[in-house]
């Protein structure tokens, strides 16, 4: 008897040159993939596999083992190389690999770091990665790479399409289910270290299945996700997608979201992590019916539709850019994804940059404990930042926020604080006097805070009330007050809740920036992170008169030569400087603040004390003026990085 094959090949003793053709695409059918195309089994000699495993990336000492697959028929051979994740990072290399065919499994089992709590997992998981290594050295094995494995296997094997067809279907099923629409290469290509629209998918998808479940949880919703996507091509669950888009909703408003990126920025393995938080948000929206939140939908008010939601029939309202809960503020949070102070990332489609969310971090509202009942004149309308327990809860400290952010009216701003005053006053708190309050940025927020108090039985309350400023280009400053409220117990002795050890007091600009007022018209301390001892300083200079016209009139403002003049002797002094030359891009502004192409500069310097990262952009900033006319002033923006090796040494400051 023969078998398929040698029929062919007798068959082709006869019929010569035009049966070759034939042979070949009879051959091919067999070959993994089972499609014209494939370029047939090839044997891997002597080759090196090396890359990163991540769900978070998996501990050192993790176990990574290259599995061989029968070239035609994609099952396992048996035959293995084994090796181990080098680092807390995720790294791994295997030496000296010989297969029989090209396509491999590559599977990683082990615990990893989470990227919500940012510790290590409680549990073990494992991921897979089915690659084609005919020209390829490197295979990271990530959540994209294992959700496609039993997709990419029912095509190949079942619907006969090449390996490289059926991954591309696989993947793009995949980030269809999350809302995620993109090219974005191979997931074994894709590193959450890495800026880049793809790295984003990646993270995002990993938080989004994470969410808030634990690891035996997660094991059991990725293998639900491949069952179903295996044969159907898409991700059905309703009830899962749900519960994912209520948690998401839930950090996002929070502005829990953020921790998500210190806690990967705090692992010390990423130059800029990338910008995940647009696809976390866009997923919960499309989830309850919203869509987009843009200019054009500005105060636009949809309800959610999602019946399975816990906020099912709750109105939202689209604000700068976010969808929040109309009178919620408490919730409305800074989570845009439209870039952090503490990374370089690859952009977004706004001109302005969030303020990166310091790391005295805020406990949501559902675990702070509530006021005591002498302090009730404090209502719904104020939202709670935080709370602090010391000496077994002798001493408690609520951190508050005044009503709402005031938009242009300090008036009403101060209004609102004296008469949460008067009203202090009924209660017999009287004026203790004013602290200094220390802040970061004598501009935005007052230097003093105002001290009252009152003493009843064996409990001390004492009220602080500061004045803030936030500069909002959107709209104009807004004002409110930041209130701290401490409640001590039978004459407990007050501990200080302001850590001067803390990033946000080294305040003294670096020498090694001095020769950049040089070339800026202003020079501001930005931000601060105490987990990477990271400070941003900002310098700006704005060049040529500015300038007001229609939206639509708007010309290519960043290629204005009065900026890039004022550019260039700029970028001639970094090198002489000690900066280095990393990259340089181009960013795209299709935002209601700009149409222009901004072109970005990044460049780094070390020293024994600090790392520094810089990014630079000419082109242009935008500041609206009652949402029909723009002002904008052409000229360049540079933030630096600070990243310093030890708290360095604060000078002139007393304890």
């Amino acid at each position: 008897m023969f078998t398929e094959k040698n029929s062919i090949f007798k068959w082709c003793s006869f019929f010569g040159i035009l049966a070759m053709s034939a042979m070949f695409w009879a051959c091919s059918d067999n070959v993994a993939g089972g499609a014209s195309g494939d370029a047939g089994v090839v044997a891997i000699k002597d080759r090196d596999i090396a890359g990163v495993s991540q769900k978070g990336p998996f501990v050192t000492g993790s176990a990574v083992t290259v599995q061989e697959l029968d070239g035609i028929t994609l099952k396992q051979t048996g035959k293995s190389f084994k090796g181990t994740i080098k680092s807390d990072k995720g790294d791994f290399a295997i030496k000296d690999i010989n297969l029989q065919s090209q396509y491999a499994i590559l599977e990683a089992n082990g615990y990893y770091r989470d990227e919500i709590s940012g510790k290590k997992s409680s549990g073990t998981v494992t991921l897979r990665a089915l690659t084609d290594l005919s020209n390829r050295k490197t295979v990271n094995i990530n959540l994209l790479t294992h959700l496609e494995y039993e997709r990419v296997k029912f095509l190949v094997t079942e619907k006969k399409k090449p390996i490289a067809e059926a991954k591309a279907q696989a993947d793009e099923e995949i980030l269809a289910a999350f809302g995620i629409e993109g090219d974005f290469g191979k997931p074994e290509d894709l590193n959450i270290f890495e800026s880049g629209d793809g790295n984003a998918a990646l993270l995002a998808v990993s938080v989004l299945m994470q969410s808030d479940i634990d690891v035996a949880g997660l094991t059991e919703r990725m293998g639900e996700f491949s069952i179903a996507l295996a044969e159907g091509g898409s991700w059905d669950d309703a009830d899962t997608k749900t519960a994912i888009a209520d948690w998401a909703c839930d950090v996002d408003l929070k502005g829990s979201l953020a921790n998500v990126r210190k806690n990967v920025e705090s692992w010390k393995y990423a130059d800029s992590v990338p910008l995940f938080e647009k696809y976390v948000t866009n997923f919960w929206w499309d989830n309850y019916g919203l869509g987009v939140c843009n200019a054009k939908r500005e105060n636009e008010t949809k309800r959610n539709v999602n019946k399975l939601s816990k906020l099912y029939n709750e109105y939202f309202v689209c604000e700068k850019g976010l969808w929040h809960i109309p009178g919620d503020d408490a919730k409305f949070s800074s989570s845009s994804w439209s870039g952090g102070a503490s990374s370089f990332g690859d952009g977004s489609s706004s001109s302005i940059y969030d303020p990166f969310v310091s790391s005295s971090s805020s406990m949501p509202e559902d675990t702070i404990p509530p006021l005591p009942a002498d302090l009730d004149f404090f209502d719904s309308t104020y939202s709670f930042d935080g709370y602090r327990s010391f000496g077994e809860g002798k001493q408690e400290v609520w951190f508050l926020t005044s009503p709402g952010r005031l938009v242009n009216d300090r008036e009403r701003r101060d209004s609102i604080a004296s008469a949460l005053v008067n009203l202090m006053g009924t209660r017999g708190f009287a004026f203790e006097g004013i602290i200094n309050n220390d802040s970061l940025d004598n501009v935005r927020c007052d230097t003093l805070s105002y001290v009252y108090s009152l003493k009843k039985e064996n409990v001390v309350y004492k009220i602080s009330i500061t004045k803030e400023l936030g500069m909002g280009i959107m709209y104009g400053s807004s004002y409110f007050f930041k209130v701290k409220v401490v409640v001590l117990k039978d004459g407990f002795e007050e501990m200080p809740t302001t850590d001067y050890s803390s990033i946000r007091f080294f305040k003294d600009f670096p020498e090694e920036l001095a020769f950049m007022e040089e070339y800026s018209s202003t020079k501001v301390r930005a931000d601060y992170d105490d987990d990477s001892l990271m400070i941003r300083w900002q310098f700006r200079r704005n060049v040529d008169s500015t300038k007001s016209q229609q939206y639509q009139f708007l010309p290519e403002l960043a290629k204005e030569k009065a900026a890039e003049e004022a550019f260039e002797p700029f970028l001639e002094a970094l090198p002489d400087n000690g900066f280095t030359f990393v990259k340089s891009d181009s960013l795209g502004r299709n935002s209601n603040m700009s149409d222009t192409v901004v072109v970005r500069y990044f460049y780094e310097m070390e020293t024994p004390a600090a790392r520094f990262m810089l990014r630079a952009e000419v082109g242009t900033v935008g500041y609206p003026f009652f949402g029909v006319s723009y002002t904008f002033k052409y000229g360049y923006t540079v933030d630096v990085n600070v990243y310093y090796k030890q708290k360095p040494e604060r000078k002139g400051k007393s304890e």
